[in-house]
């Protein structure tokens, strides 16, 4: 299983986070704070919020998994944040594996 996520740039750098790092293991946790699972990161691109593709936006998986939805979702939730986002603003698109639990049984 392989998947997709990204965030903005500007938000790792004000909130003085590190970019994602290929062979980084994360932890993801639910609601209530318990683990779900382990990811490891086997790709980090940085570009701009208008050149992402749409290969990225299936592989990320959301709604219909088109560009449009991706971009609309994304578009939508930076502007709730109080940060609407541009084609220009840099993006980093992080892709990852599932580590655990294993989808063998």
């Amino acid at each position: 299983l392989e998947g997709g996520c990204y965030c903005g740039a500007v938000r790792y750098e004000a909130e003085g986070e590190p970019f994602p790092q290929v062979g980084a293991y994360s932890v993801i946790l639910d609601g209530a704070g318990h683990p779900v699972c382990i990811i490891r990161t086997t790709q980090v691109d940085t570009k701009p919020f208008g050149e992402v593709d749409e290969e990225f936006a299936w592989v990320e998986g959301e709604g219909d998994r088109s560009l449009a939805y991706w971009r609309e979702a994304h578009e939508g939730f930076f502007a709730a944040e109080g940060t609407p986002i541009t084609d220009e603003d840099l993006v980093v698109l992080e892709r990852f594996e599932l580590v655990w639990p294993t989808t063998d049984g």
